[in-house]
């Protein structure tokens, strides 16, 4: 492997402190790249963007102005994760890269920054334009976002949701009609769809959901009245252990990049049914690795439920635990380090 830079200055979002269990996907990317860092021995400084972690929006954006002023000593590189303030944040690290001769880089999570370009006024599309233009390397999280910004630089790179094998699955996993949803428990999840799918299956398949409520429409109460079974929310570190006790995960999301829930059921052989949105069309492989619906489509989603049998789901299993192999963290992580 090519030698990276000597030190790294990271900026992104940390856990929050208060409650560890309110992590998204940006946190769990971001957590799980440092624990990749220090695995290679790779030296960093760190800055925390998750602005929960501090008193308010405006402090935070301060501290981390002036952290990135002072923790860049000693650093070659300057590299920014980040799924949202990409934009202000991106800025500061140019201005202060070009000041200090460090390089610099982004990595933007999720997908939709390619309609933020497209559909945004003139200002915020030129903003973008010139933050992708001038940070030394760009890391995506798509390959088609990669084949549409190369165009600005062309030094973009795919970096897809990544994890690591924390737990070796038996295979070959039986079919025991468990089903399982991990995410923000909000409407443009699917919930609506999961709920009234569920109530057109019989009590021999179990799903059951797990994440923070971020919907007011949601409640303990409302998910009794139906035949699916809510549990809480799921500590970072827990995810795993809970969803290799289900044999398919479902994520009927209206919007998604490469969902993180996603490749770590491929970790653990287990297939997926979730929307054919753009991204996500990239990472399954219709009825090998899961099945693909139309998002908002009760009927499809009942459906790809019922597919599954005690005699199609070995293969499909099998086939869910190899596509992991582009999404291994030990792999991905040395090519992040060779590209900056």
């Amino acid at each position: 492997m090519k030698k990276g830079p000597k030190k790294i200055l990271i900026i992104g979002p940390c856990l929050n402190r208060k409650n560890p269990e309110l992590a998204g996907g940006p946190i769990v990317f971001f957590e799980g790249f440092i624990k990749q860092l220090d695995k290679n021995s790779v030296q960093y400084n760190i800055i925390d963007t998750n602005k929960k972690n501090y008193c308010n929006l405006f402090s935070a954006y301060i501290n981390i102005f002036f952290q990135i002023l002072f923790k860049q000593r000693g650093c070659s590189h300057i590299s920014l994760h980040s799924s949202r303030d990409y934009m202000i944040l991106g800025i500061i690290i140019i201005f202060i890269g070009k000041i200090f001769k460090k390089r610099t880089s982004i990595r933007k999570f999720g997908a939709e920054v390619i309609n933020t370009y497209k559909e945004s006024k003139r200002i915020k599309k030129y903003v973008l334009k010139f933050i992708f233009s001038h940070i030394d390397t760009l890391f995506l999280q798509t390959k088609y976002l990669v084949d549409f910004f190369s165009k600005i630089n062309e030094n973009t790179f795919w970096f897809p949701n990544v994890r690591s094998r924390v737990i070796e699955p038996t295979l070959p996993r039986s079919f025991q009609k468990r089903f399982v949803f991990v995410s923000h428990v909000i409407r443009e999840k699917g919930i609506d769809e999961i709920i009234e799918a569920s109530n057109q299956l019989d009590r021999s398949y179990t799903i059951d959901i797990f994440g923070p409520i971020f919907d007011e429409k949601y409640t303990e109460e409302y998910f009794e009245e139906h035949n699916v079974s809510y549990n809480g929310a799921l500590k970072a570190d827990n995810v795993m252990q809970k969803l290799n006790e289900y044999d398919v995960v479902l994520l009927p999301s209206y919007k998604e990049g490469y969902p993180g829930i996603v490749i770590e059921a491929y970790s653990l052989g287990i297939p997926v049914i979730v929307t054919a949105l753009q991204p996500i069309k990239e990472i399954v492989d219709p009825f090998e690795t899961g099945i693909l619906i139309e998002p908002k489509s009760v009927e499809e989603l009942v459906n790809a439920i019922k597919y599954f049998n005690e005699n199609n789901y070995s293969s499909m299993s099998e086939n869910a635990y190899r596509k992991f192999e582009n999404f291994d963290f030990d792999k991905q992580i040395k090519k992040f380090l060779e590209r900056i």
